[in-house]
């Protein structure tokens, strides 16, 4: 295999995606805190990996950090795995509310991953970064591996998630942090098979097919393991077809940037 090829989500460190509408949590789709409001400091100091997930209902819909810790446990059955979500409706929340700032202080998160910067979809606003910014660099301070979540592009809104990208890796850039490419694996993935039904019915948050993605990408980022053998894991809602395709796709792909 041609260093070209090499496994994407461990390449791609870039991305960043969102707008106003879409980062703006729904009470359709549940609430964006699965759980205890706070985590459970002694699972969080016991794990062998921890990730603290910081988002609204583009990361609880369908229980993203929660699929996450699953396939991780599929494969390696002898490590402990702790993941918790507190639910924000934009980033900009973590700077008004002390929980954020005591939750990476007190807690030793190997992983915090970062979603919902608010981002004008008509590009006529220019919101705050600087929350999200000085979050991440804090987060990373405490000893934390910190990933902003790029979200994937609208349904049939051709080059959404490229005009997103470009916010979430500034600030990535400013923390000294890094981004997580669930957008760029969703255009991959697209690009190749079209009618793969990744968007929820509303063309905006992510179907379970969606999730098997997303929670792939970050298998590999938190385990530093190609996602390739997740296509065994046993997802009832993604036909087995389609998982192997997914993370076979995610070790074969080439990046865009070589």
């Amino acid at each position: 295999m041609k260093n070209g090829a090499r496994i994407l989500l461990l390449s791609l460190l870039l991305l960043g995606i969102g707008c106003d509408k879409r980062s703006s949590d729904s009470s359709n789709y549940g609430p964006t805190n699965n759980g205890p409001a706070t985590s459970d400091v002694a699972k969080v100091r016991e794990a062998d990996i921890s990730a603290l997930f910081v988002g609204n209902s583009h990361t609880s819909m369908h229980d993203i950090p929660g699929l996450v810790a699953k396939m991780i446990r599929f494969r390696h059955p002898e490590k402990k795995v702790y993941t918790h979500v507190m639910g924000v409706g934009f980033l900009e929340q973590v700077a008004r509310e002390p929980r954020f700032k005591e939750e990476i202080e007190t807690r030793p998160w190997k992983f915090v991953i970062l979603q919902a910067q608010k981002i004008s979809q008509s590009g006529k606003f220019d919101y705050s970064k600087q929350e999200g910014i000085d979050f991440a660099a804090a987060a990373k301070k405490q000893g934390a591996t910190v990933f902003f979540y790029s979200e994937w592009g609208l349904q049939g809104v051709e080059g959404d998630g490229a005009k997103q990208e470009q916010i979430y890796q500034k600030m990535a850039d400013e923390s000294g942090t890094l981004v997580a490419p669930i957008g760029r694996a969703w255009d991959l993935a697209l690009a190749d098979r079209p009618e793969l039904p990744l968007h929820w019915s509303d063309g905006n948050h992510q179907s379970e097919t969606g999730a098997f993605l997303t929670a792939c990408v970050f298998y590999g980022l938190l385990t530093g393991e190609s996602p390739k053998s997740l296509g065994e894991f046993p997802h009832e809602y993604t036909k087995e077809a389609e998982r192997k395709f997914l993370a076979c796709l995610l070790y074969t792909s080439p990046s865009p940037r070589d």
